[in-house]
């Protein structure tokens, strides 16, 4: 009992620890699509991208996030302020019992329930054998990889209808979220990028940003796990779970041209986006060409 109050005690000063440095040497919009709460660290801003076509992603109209559960009541009316209208959840039955959104009371935001879940691989069998140290015969690399393409491969038609929800103006601002933000609303970020025509290489480095964004709760995580396993557990391991990696994506991304050829065909017959809906969708969110 003395072991994990001490553990608690000490994830806490490491939770109050100085993270004012997080964004040094990084570029600007790093630091600008950064939405300050206390209760969700990964939550962040989508717009200022470029696309090929020398467009910009409009600031302010798709936010990604993780967990909405532990909002303070200041995060609160800062979501307020964003003017967010909808609240596309990811998560699980069971996440969402145990840990409900907060969201702001006054003119809420509609919630679209797009639940990707896979009961053959619970997140609490997979939080129950990292805490227990017992890893033996599982990658967590090769788990993550396959989770990725597992969103395209069982979990399209929830991408679809979220691209039902977000292609229609009054539904906007919008987030997007699951519990860490980093894999299924990830993919999702990475969908809504690509589709606006922002380049690939760029997605990806979105897609990374949950490591700058998540670094001191990773830190963290890290170290607790390791600690209540008698640090018998591999931090290399642990931080391929509890951050993202640029193979995961690649992944979903290598799975859509395995099985469709191209993502514009992908996103024509299974995102259900047509040529005149994508014009739409695009001239709705990019900033005019300069």
């Amino acid at each position: 009992m003395r072991y994990t109050i001490f553990l608690i005690t000490l994830a806490m000063g490491l939770a109050c620890a100085d993270s004012s440095e997080r964004f040094v040497g990084l570029p600007a919009h790093v630091a600008k699509r950064h939405v300050d709460l206390e209760g969700a660290a990964n939550f962040r801003d989508l717009g200022g991208y470029a696309t090929v076509d020398g467009r910009e992603v409009k600031w302010g109209m798709f936010y990604r996030s993780d967990n909405l559960h532990g909002l303070t009541d200041g995060d609160l009316r800062r979501i307020g302020d964003l003017g967010i209208r909808l609240v596309c959840d990811f998560r699980s039955p069971e996440e969402k019992a145990k840990e409900p959104d907060r969201l702001p009371e006054t003119d809420p935001p509609q919630v679209a329930e797009l639940e990707i879940w896979d009961p053959a691989m619970s997140g609490q069998d997979l939080r129950g054998r990292i805490e227990s140290g017992d890893l033996e015969g599982l990658d967590l690399r090769e788990v993550m990889i396959q989770a990725n393409r597992s969103f395209v491969t069982k979990f399209t038609p929830l991408y679809a209808e979220m691209f039902e929800w977000i292609r229609r103006p009054e539904n906007l601002p919008a987030v997007v979220h699951c519990t860490a933000g980093k894999d299924r609303a990830g993919f999702a970020s990475a969908l809504i990028l690509r589709v606006l025509g922002v380049p690939l290489e760029t997605v990806y480095e979105d897609f990374l940003l949950t490591n700058v964004y998540t670094a001191d709760k990773i830190d963290r995580m890290v170290w607790l796990a390791r600690a209540a396993t008698f640090f018998r557990m591999e931090e290399d391991q642990l931080r391929a779970v509890m951050g993202v990696e640029r193979s995961y994506l690649e992944a979903a991304f290598e799975e859509i041209d395995k099985q469709y050829g191209s993502f514009d065909t992908y996103r024509r017959e299974m995102l259900g986006i047509d040529d005149v809906q994508l014009a739409a969708f695009r001239k709705m969110a990019l900033s005019p060409k300069l």
